[in-house]
């Protein structure tokens, strides 16, 4: 008899749960790769409820005679049951069957291993440790978390100490990848080698956005890891979110309740480098809530988080912003601030229109960075104070023809 797999997966997904339970136990009986095939492909449609039920059916589904139907399902990755199934295979674990997942992390296909992979981080066997290791900074992305994921359960010292060193790369591309080895290995300690490797990366959007997922952004607000470096973190998620980190993310970065910190915390400390987050903050969300073209595609909840945290920032008086604008000012001295924080600064100046702190920005001149110099001749130009510059002092200082390109264009246009 033929079987309608478009119809078993729509009987899996419903909320009839007596069909649902016996579709599920269809596709583990019969081990139907072209069901579970369906079932991948229409998984990004899905909402995460019906996905949740999906794998509480599934995991109904399998017992100790059929288990081993699961393997069929190894050659079709699929990120969203991959859980589900490891696990089941995992619940009937024995050396013959770690033997055998060892084999397939040695030979499988590319999927084979991913899930491979994850079956040692819920069978933590020193055996796969080399492999593993091998994998875990590879270019595929969820073979080298699950790897790196498998390694932090066995506790491997040596492959953590290598992601370490590899955060002190000049290739950013191999710092992100040591980054997102320390995430999945999952030892809190790394933290703060995470940050300080963010501070100077041309990538540290996507750092930033990894960092919360091995520690969250309020529990290291309320510790003891240096200030600056978290609100650099925050400053970063702000400015990737919405093109380089999904919106959806908000939640995992916990958004509102970091945002709900910051405003009494700095009314009392007065930070400036927080002042410029809460800026940056009202900014970004103001954009976000006010135009429907940066949100049609989120779901509902998204669209109302974004919402809550618009309408938190939007109701603090008028003089709470008036104060984060004063202190902005504080951002602008090269003496004591770091160079990625004055570019953050005059951007919020920018933003606001803060032509007040003109002469504060001038002061900037007197810097030998050249993007520096670069970047505060623009936020004149943005604030049309550049009028009474001396340009050709100004050109001077620059030595790259691009940059000095870039300030002949800001002078003529």
């Amino acid at each position: 008899m033929t079987v309608d797999n478009e119809q078993l997966v729509k009987e899996l997904t419903a909320k009839d749960e007596s069909k649902a339970c016996a579709a599920a136990q269809s596709i583990v009986n019969n081990a139907n790769t072209e069901a579970f095939q369906l079932l991948a492909d229409k998984s990004e449609f899905l909402f995460d409820f019906v996905k949740n039920n999906v794998c509480k059916r599934l995991q109904k589904a399998v017992n100790k005679e059929n288990f081993r139907n699961l393997f069929a399902f190894l050659k079709i990755y699929a990120p969203d049951f991959e859980d589900t199934i490891v696990s089941c295979i995992s619940r009937y674990a024995n050396e013959d069957l770690t033997d055998e997942m060892l084999e397939l992390l040695e030979k499988g296909t590319d999927e084979e291993k991913t899930y491979a992979a994850k079956y040692f981080s819920y069978i933590p066997d020193t055996i796969a440790a080399d492999m593993l290791t091998e994998y875990a900074f590879s270019d595929n992305e969820a073979l080298a978390f699950n790897s790196a994921k498998a390694l932090g359960a066995m506790k491997i010292d040596s492959a953590y100490e290598k992601a370490l060193e590899l955060l002190k790369s000049d290739d950013d591309f191999t710092v992100l990848k040591a980054v997102k080895f320390l995430v999945a290995f999952e030892n809190k300690e790394a933290v703060l080698h995470i940050l300080k490797a963010m501070e100077n990366s041309s990538m540290s959007e996507n750092i930033a956005g990894e960092i919360p997922y091995i520690q969250s952004l309020m529990e290291l607000l309320r510790g003891n890891e240096e200030k600056n470096y978290i609100l650099l973190c925050i400053d970063n998620i702000l400015s990737g979110l919405g093109e380089i980190l999904p919106l959806s993310q908000i939640f995992c970065f916990e958004m509102y309740e970091v945002l709900e910190y910051l405003i009494p915390y700095n009314t009392q400390n007065k930070n400036s480098q927080a002042s410029v987050v809460l800026l940056k903050a009202l900014s970004k969300f103001d954009m976000l809530a006010n135009n429907d073209e940066y949100t049609f595609d989120e779901d509902k909840n998204t669209k109302q988080e974004i919402q809550d945290i618009y309408h938190l920032l939007k109701g603090q008086q008028e003089y709470f912003w008036n104060a984060q604008k004063n202190l902005v000012k504080n951002e602008l001295d090269e003496k004591t601030v770091p160079a990625y924080r004055i570019s953050s600064a005059l951007r919020v100046i920018c933003d606001y229109h803060l032509v007040q702190l003109h002469d504060d920005i001038k002061k900037l001149f007197d810097s030998d960075n050249e993007i520096i110099i670069c970047e505060a001749a623009a936020a004149l130009k943005s604030l049309n104070k550049l009028d009474g510059v001396d340009k050709i002092k100004l050109l001077d200082k620059i030595h790259d023809d691009n940059k000095k390109a870039l300030i002949q264009s800001m002078f003529a246009g």
